[in-house]
């Protein structure tokens, strides 16, 4: 895990190093609707490949993980090019309705965008079935390389606010070259449309339930800040998008990584058919909590000047809005990593009726304030404790299911495949 900590370290540390001068180069407008695009990209992004690849490393042989690999790639191509068509014929009506006119003319880069992530997630899946950690460090730190070199030029260049777009697509193509490495995908042996078929009928319950549950999820993460742009502005969207900017940052730099290497661990784990995967997710949730409860308690106590200080006047409400949110972006990067305990279990019935729940606990809740016409920073606060109380509750799912397996395990040891609880 060491190696994919300093890759991510490396890579989520360039961007938010680079964020005190980008916010001298960009406004909040720009930032809102840099918000507004990398939203939309979430929520699609979350679907692109149909989440084939989180089965990629449960096969037991590599050609059946080559064959959902490559229908991952399909799903992901065949939907940036419906969603390029769909972008040419609406992106003004979706630009007026979300208070976005900036985009207008760069929807464009949303499917290029969205295929990229795709891309980049098959291939993070691979890395981690073949435990090439190290690879997957340089991969992510290619990745914040190629964002920050490409905001900061196309910002210094005045391209506002289309270099911020341009960074996130950037940045994501800058990892994708793992591809046609020595062990990469593509130097898998050929894989045919038959194949591909059989592989999906086997995992069918990814493409059938885990998709509308990372649409749910994806939703409930990305959604409440289209609803806020759409009510209160570019602005104000800019600010809180600056504020969930830095405070995803240790989200995806840490917790990316320990979900990656959590991913692995336990997918050995159910393969080898052990009993100490419960162990396993309750040891690494908390030591996440001993290295999240600090910064949470620092920007609580000291949120508006710090920001302030680091980003410019301009930008201290963003730090009230950091206090606001720091419990429930604690209680995300606590549990999210482990998360994965419900898909290794082929558990996606769960993850779908907490997703769908969670979606609806913060929709409705920011809804209600935007049609209320409360400030912003109540619906922010409204929307943090409804993550806190939605992780809760996925923790206390993923716990429970991993202690049922266990105990599966240790009343049939000689059937380790079939210990699913």
């Amino acid at each position: 895990m060491t190696s994919i900590l300093l890759g991510a370290a490396a890579g989520h540390g360039l961007v938010l190093a680079s964020s005190p001068i980008l916010t001298r180069l960009y406004d909040p407008s720009d930032f809102g609707a840099l918000t507004v695009f990398t939203a939309l990209a979430g929520i699609l992004a979350a679907v692109s490949t149909l989440r084939l690849e989180a089965a990629i490393p449960l096969p037991r042989q590599d050609a059946d993980a080559a064959a959902v690999a490559w229908a991952a790639l399909c799903a992901v191509g065949g939907l940036s090019v419906a969603l390029a068509v769909v972008a040419g014929l609406s992106g003004g009506p979706v630009s007026r309705a979300l208070n976005a006119e900036a985009l207008h003319r760069l929807w464009w880069l949303l499917p290029v965008t969205v295929l990229a992530i795709g891309v980049s997630q098959v291939l993070s899946a691979w890395m981690v079935r073949e435990r090439r950690y190290s690879a997957l460090g340089v991969r992510n730190a290619a990745q914040g390389f190629g964002q920050t070199l490409a905001q900061t030029v196309t910002g210094v260049l005045g391209l506002r606010p289309l270099g911020l777009l341009i960074g996130v697509a950037a940045g994501r193509l800058a990892g994708c070259g793992g591809l046609a490495s020595r062990h990469g995908l593509l130097r898998q042996p050929k894989v045919t449309g038959r194949q591909m078929a059989e592989i999906v009928r086997r995992y069918r319950r990814f493409p059938l339930m885990s998709t509308w549950s990372a649409l749910f999820n994806s939703v409930g993460l990305h959604g409440p800040l289209l609803i806020l742009a759409a009510a209160y502005g570019q602005v104000a969207i800019g600010l809180a998008g600056l504020t969930v900017r830095v405070l995803a940052m240790p989200v995806a730099l840490i917790g990316q990584a320990v979900a990656t290497h959590y991913l692995g661990e336990a997918s050995a784990l159910v393969r080898a058919g052990t009993t100490s995967l419960h162990r396993t997710l309750t040891r690494t949730a908390g030591r996440l909590l001993l290295v999240g409860v600090v910064p949470a308690g620092v920007l609580l106590l000291f949120g508006p000047p710090l920001f302030g200080a680091v980003f410019g006047s301009a930008w201290t409400p963003s730090g009230e809005y950091a206090r606001v949110l720091a419990l429930g972006c604690l209680a995300q990067f606590v549990v999210n990593p482990v998360s994965q305990t419900l898909n290794v279990l082929e558990r996606q019935g769960q993850q779908l009726r907490w997703d769908v729940a969670r979606s609806v606990l913060t929709l409705g809740g920011v809804l209600a304030c935007a049609a209320t016409g409360v400030p912003i920073i109540v619906a922010l606060l409204l929307l943090s404790g409804s993550h806190v109380v939605a992780y809760g509750w996925l923790y206390l799912y993923c716990a429970r299911a991993a202690a049922r397996h266990d105990a599966a395990c240790a009343s049939a040891p000689e059937t380790p495949v079939r210990c699913r609880g």
